[in-house]
């Protein structure tokens, strides 16, 4: 059993000796399924973050969109419809319950082929009996996206289960309080470095879900092998994101919340929260940001900017060349702009 597990602010890259000209040439792109993405961006499937809205503005950008799947079957549907007739495709979501296979097959009626089925602890009999259903049912028509997992031996069973890709990440969303409650969860950097290590053996694909705030993590996440990130509270308050803008004492702003916080679980079930599990996630207000397209672009430049001190050329090389270390609490405010935190 390893003594230390480490996160995103654990570790720091080491600049190498590099013959890129221009970070603006550096290649972002990749696929996901029959999906091509300018940058390795998909947004969280999370009511407070994509909608049709956001699904559609984000393929725009070069990401790709996650619906959530906390609605009727009927909703979920026309949601997917408005991303497909403003010209663009998506993820849509689904659970494990019985339920779940009836919206599944709407789904796939109305065209969608590319499925997350999205739970909280993902290592589970109800994630292998709904993939062994979905991918007998509909073979290899639908990329399948599972998880949550922390875990090589959950990456290993889910693949085995008929999962083309993997959500990785327990515990380290913004608004997640699953390690405070539970006392369950893997910090990041190292979940990721574990969970795409054998991955890469089995030929699926791993999305970084959680703790994702910077384009050095997103470029961090990638050095530790994830092959996308997946992103909620960087894209919540947006203009794009779902919810109505709400004035403030310190301005307008937009609701943020996890989705096993007790404010969705109380919304989706129409029930009282003395009828509620303690809930395992916040909600709060986040300022409202504008436009994606900004946040999108300047992610992007980051992770290209990040590329050309490691000398990676596109994406697939940033695992192969990238070196890392581990540094102190002391080594990680250095990193930042401290002026502003006071320092003299």
């Amino acid at each position: 059993m390893k003594n230390e597990y480490y996160t995103f602010n654990d570790v720091f890259l080491i600049p190498q000796l590099t013959d890129c000209t221009s970070r603006s040439a550096l290649d972002t792109s990749t696929t996901i399924g029959n999906i091509s993405l300018g940058v390795p961006v998909i947004s969280a499937n999370m009511d407070t973050v994509t909608g049709p809205k956001m699904a559609s503005e984000i393929r725009a950008v070069g990401g790709v969109g996650a619906l959530h799947r906390f609605n009727t079957v009927s909703e979920a549907v026309s949601d997917y419809n408005a991303v497909v007739d403003s010209g663009h495709d998506c993820f849509v979501s689904v659970g494990v319950g019985e339920e779940d296979f009836q919206r599944a097959a709407q789904l796939y009626r109305a065209g969608a082929r590319n499925f997350i089925v999205d739970i909280a602890h993902g290592h589970s009999t109800m994630m292998r009996h709904t993939l062994n259903i979905l991918r007998n049912t509909y073979g290899s028509e639908i990329y399948i996206v599972a998880g949550n997992v922390a875990t090589p031996e959950a990456v290993r069973d889910l693949a085995e289960w008929g999962a083309d890709c993997i959500k990785v990440g327990i515990g380290g969303g913004s608004c997640c309080s699953t390690r405070v409650i539970t006392g369950h969860g893997v910090p990041m950097f190292t979940c990721l470095l574990e969970c795409c290590q054998i991955a890469d053996t089995l030929g699926v694909k791993i999305i970084a879900d959680g703790g994702i705030r910077t384009s050095g993590d997103i470029a961090k996440a990638l050095t530790a092998g994830a092959d996308y990130v997946m992103l909620g509270s960087l894209l919540a308050g947006t203009d794009e994101s779902p919810g109505e803008t709400v004035q403030t004492s310190t301005g307008p702003a937009k609701v943020f919340r996890g989705m096993a916080s007790t404010a969705a679980m109380v919304d989706r079930n129409n029930r009282s929260r003395a009828d509620m599990p303690v809930g395992e996630g916040v909600r709060t207000l986040i300022p409202t940001k504008g436009s994606i397209k900004t946040i999108i672009r300047d992610l992007k430049s980051g992770l290209q900017s990040s590329m050309s001190y490691m000398n990676a050329h596109n994406i697939s090389e940033i695992p192969v060349v990238a070196k890392w270390g581990v540094q102190t609490a002391a080594g990680n405010y250095e990193g930042t702009p401290h002026i502003l935190q006071g320092d003299k």
